[in-house]
């Protein structure tokens, strides 16, 4: 869909200011101080940050359940559609084609 900064994307903190960086440098988003809250704050930007690892990571499992049959180690196959679902569904969010219900 659109273009991103290009991974991976690292964390960054100087003082008070954690801010999430591409791999050119550039901002990739800014966390805001919550009071109390400072180690949240760090967790959920290391989430953030690896965002396009795991968007990578989606792409590849996705790619090898269209291809392949999950066998188990007695012959079973397994029905793996939930999988299937839940990864197009996390990719497709990632690319913005499916957004989330505004709260406000």
């Amino acid at each position: 869909m659109s273009k991103r900064t290009p991974g991976p994307w690292s964390v960054r903190k100087k003082d008070e200011a954690v801010g999430i960086m591409g791999s050119d440098d550039s901002l990739v988003a800014v966390m805001r101080r919550k009071k109390g809250e400072d180690g949240m704050r760090l967790s959920d930007a290391d989430l953030i940050a690896a965002a396009p690892e795991l968007l990578d990571a989606c792409l590849k499992i996705k790619e090898t359940l269209e291809n392949n049959f999950i066998v188990t180690a007695e012959g079973f196959k397994i029905n793996d559609v939930h999988l299937r679902e839940a990864l197009l569904n996390a990719v497709l969010s990632a690319e913005g084609y499916r957004k989330k219900a505004d709260k406000s």
